[in-house]
């Protein structure tokens, strides 16, 4: 699957035929191109062609929507995610899988940074049930760090320890999205793909590549 695949929903037979499916389909493409505020539910009933009851039916408002959008972009990224990881055995080759995502995505036409980061800015109200579910998502993110990527640090390490380098390579990881978006450039994918790596706790050999 290529790395806009995760993140942009593709039309296909049963999608077409299933209201709610259209209408999800639609808020993907114009929630990425043109963000949550400036996307009005009249123009995803017009665009998704659905009747303006069906589209209450399924979601009672926008944000019910945006919550629905963001579940299926979720899966699809964790998906993605996690059997990037797994096809490697060393810790560098598996926190170089987790930053290959973000340095192909950069050089995609009409990118746009993280959806869930995006996303979670239009929201100014902490108890948004969207600020929650990102940060629930980011929390998710973390999880798959420490369980498929750093794992085999947990055996050896003070729990303490392990949680702080966890926590650390996370925030390496996340920051690095922000600041490609921001420069809109991949140094600050590789210059935190290297910091992670020279915070593992021994040597690791050859360094590892986010495109390799």
């Amino acid at each position: 699957m290529s790395v806009q695949g995760v993140f942009m929903m593709t039309r296909d037979s049963s999608s077409v035929s299933r209201p709610r499916e259209r209408i999800i389909e639609t808020a993907s493409r114009l929630f990425f191109r043109q963000g949550y505020c400036s996307t009005g539910i009249n123009q995803i009933i017009s665009e998704s062609g659905v009747a303006k009851a069906s589209f209450y039916t399924h979601f009672p408002s926008k944000e019910d929507l945006v919550i629905a959008w963001l579940k299926q972009r979720e899966e699809r990224w964790i998906h993605e995610l996690k059997e990037r990881v797994d096809q490697h055995q060393s810790t560098d080759k598996r926190i170089a899988a987790i930053y290959s995502i973000w340095y192909e995505q950069i050089r995609e036409e009409g990118y746009r940074g993280c959806g869930f980061i995006n996303m979670a800015g239009e929201f100014s109200n902490e108890e948004s049930p969207v600020r929650a579910f990102v940060r629930d998502h980011k929390n998710r993110v973390r999880e798959i760090i420490a369980e498929h990527v750093l794992d085999e640090y947990r055996a050896v390490m003070k729990p303490g320890d392990f949680d702080e380098l966890v926590n650390t390579i996370y925030s390496l990881f996340d920051g690095a999205i922000v600041q490609a978006q921001n420069f809109m450039q991949d140094w600050p994918i590789k210059a935190a793909l290297k910091a992670s790596i020279h915070l593992l706790p021994h040597d690791r050999g050859e360094m590892a590549s986010p495109h390799e």
